[in-house]
């Protein structure tokens, strides 16, 4: 029996709030979390700065993988059971991350977390096409898709509220925040019925995948594109959310108030962006959008290698949230108006590999620099230049836009 996608108002509210509450705890209180209390994990383990960033590049690096697991692992496992399975996972992993006093596990259980949050979106992507109607789908998913803004916004809260408590508790406590979600996914879940059987032949290879990927790449140059521009996005967020407690906090010597309220700024940038910027789009088109965000973003960070304050600080986070959480609707926009709905959905998952290996080159290299330097200069100064990069690539893209082809038809 198929499961019903024309539910109750109601009935869709909830599941579009749990699929929200659950994008929230996986991805804040993995990738997310660890930016925003690295100082506090740097003292309690005693890491250096490259130490720090190997894991901050390790939770990357699971990420990108468990992207290209989890479409694999699609064909033996239904989107409603992959939900259950990485929710009941998430909390279990973030209390075994802070149960030992070594480093090691720590980093291994939050990585995993992380592959899990990334797994847990793609599910989550897939079912709401089964149970969810077609007219309510585009803002069930939008909404779902902020839980990253939201949860920014939460960590940020959580992290003014409770100074002064361990690492340990303050990790226990988040667990016992995704449990929470945990029992209310399975409750939420529990009267859907069951979809069509999934079958097992129709497995994709991982040879099959890839050789997917590099005919789109060959044969479309968007798709090239969106790839370089993920990792360029990569390379710009990844030392910017990583290092940016231990800047204010070390170099500008501000509290764990103001450092929470810095990434609370950054949540509420985000949600706000995803209106702004989406609206704007629709008019001036999504090149354009993206170059001015970006651009802004870019100008700020000129102004923070300059003149390193507290006041850009704040500037130079709230116009990250600005362009970095809508970036990602405004690039599948992009795509879904040039390829097709198969070929947009390959270009996206590989744009999350190329977004996680920039990001994790990224993060070891700015942490090996400022080990070696501690100056904060040199990561602001990397993000400068993959700025720049991301704009000529940009302008290259509004160029061949000028004289595409039709839909779906190669370069």
């Amino acid at each position: 029996m198929p499961i019903n996608t024309h539910s109750p108002t109601r009935s869709t509210v909830l599941l579009a709030l749990i699929f929200t509450a659950c994008n929230a705890t996986t991805h804040g209180f993995s990738i997310f979390l660890y930016s925003a209390l690295l100082p506090q994990i740097r003292q309690v383990f005693d890491l250096s700065y490259s130490q720090a960033a190997f894991i901050a590049a390790l939770l990357q690096l699971f990420y990108m993988g468990a992207s290209i697991v989890s479409g694999i692992a699609a064909a033996w496992i239904s989107p409603r059971n992959m939900v259950r399975l990485t929710m009941a996972l998430s909390p279990a992993l973030l209390a075994l991350a802070v149960a030992t006093p070594w480093v090691l596990p720590y980093a291994v259980c939050l990585a995993l977390v992380s592959a899990c949050a990334v797994a847990n979106w793609n599910a989550i992507a897939a079912l709401a096409s089964e149970v969810i109607p077609a007219s309510h789908r585009s803002r069930v998913l939008g909404l779902a898709s902020s839980g990253a803004a939201f949860a920014i916004c939460l960590n940020g809260m959580l992290i003014a509220l409770l100074q002064g408590i361990s690492l340990r508790h303050f990790w226990l406590i988040c667990a016992g925040l995704t449990l929470m979600v945990t029992l209310l996914t399975f409750w939420v879940l529990a009267p859907l019925a069951t979809g069509q059987r999934i079958n097992k032949s129709s497995a994709p290879s991982l040879r099959r995948i890839l050789r997917q990927w590099l005919k789109l790449c060959l044969e479309y140059p968007v798709a090239l594109h969106i790839l370089l521009l993920s990792a360029f996005i990569g390379g710009i967020s990844g030392p910017f959310l990583n290092f940016l407690s231990a800047f204010a906090s070390e170099r500008l010597g501000a509290n764990a108030q103001i450092t929470g309220s810095l990434w609370t700024l950054i949540g509420i940038g985000g949600a706000v962006g995803g209106l702004l910027l989406g609206s704007l789009a629709d008019r001036w088109g999504a090149l354009r959008v993206m170059a001015l965000s970006i651009s802004a973003f870019g100008l700020a960070m000129l102004a923070l290698l300059w003149q390193p304050s507290l006041n850009l600080t704040w500037l130079a986070a709230g116009l990250f949230a600005l362009f970095y959480f809508p970036v990602w609707g405004l690039m599948a926009a992009y795509l879904s108006a040039r390829l097709s709905p198969v070929q947009s959905l390959q270009v996206v998952s590989l744009s999350m590999v190329g977004y996680g290996l920039g990001s994790a080159s990224a993060n070891w290299l700015c942490g090996w620099l400022l080990q070696a330097t501690g100056q904060f200069g040199l990561v602001h100064g990397w993000i400068v230049c993959w700025v720049t990069a991301s704009l000529l690539l940009l302008r290259l893209m509004a160029r061949r836009q000028r004289c595409e082809p039709a839909l779906g038809q190669p370069l």
